[in-house]
């Protein structure tokens, strides 16, 4: 390993150490480092949003993923829920419970399955939920459209190959090496 990549890879981990000279250029650290910085803020919204509507974050998820689906006209079930969040059907169960509690959800019975079970926006959901986005979707989609055509390209072929490089990671098996 060279020393630059000692220096480089020790930025993404650790604050910059503030070597170098305000002529540098930005290295793929600095862009690492901007994009911690980012999901941190995000992270931290996310935890305000769910102190204001008095719900926890993977119900606020849960919120999130059932508003996009409103939001196209499409119906969404349990089983749908579960899969989006990644949870189990039981814990499921217990989101759709406290949501349906809060009023930001309803269930109804599927208009041809009978059987079948539809989550459909409560009252809370049209109002509080959306008001409370609407905070973080006025400013992110300025930033967004703030960008260049060329910018956009570069930026999302960036944020797609990085979705890639962690799908990627996560799928591989640790390879620790034998002692």
């Amino acid at each position: 390993m060279k020393p630059s990549d000692a220096r480089q890879g020790a930025g993404y981990w650790y604050p910059p150490s503030g070597e170098g000279t305000a002529d540098d250029a930005a290295t793929g650290v600095d862009v690492l480092n901007a994009l911690r910085a980012y999901r941190n803020v995000e992270s931290d919204l996310r935890r305000r949003l769910s102190q204001r509507l008095n719900i926890n974050e993977t119900d606020l998820g849960a919120l999130r993923y059932l508003l996009t689906v409103w939001q196209r006209d499409q119906g969404a079930s349990p089983k749908d829920l579960a899969l989006a969040l990644g949870i189990s059907s039981a814990s499921t169960t217990l989101v759709i419970d406290r949501l349906e509690k809060a009023d930001f959800i309803r269930r109804r019975r599927h208009p041809v399955d009978r059987r079948a079970v539809i989550l459909e926006p409560g009252d809370k959901a049209t109002d509080e939920f959306r008001s409370a986005f609407d905070i973080e979707k006025r400013g992110v989609l300025a930033a967004a459209d703030g960008l260049t055509s060329e910018e956009t390209e570069t930026v999302t072929r960036f944020l797609r190959s990085m979705e890639q490089a962690i799908a990627d990671a996560v799928g591989q098996p640790d390879r620790t090496p034998d002692p």
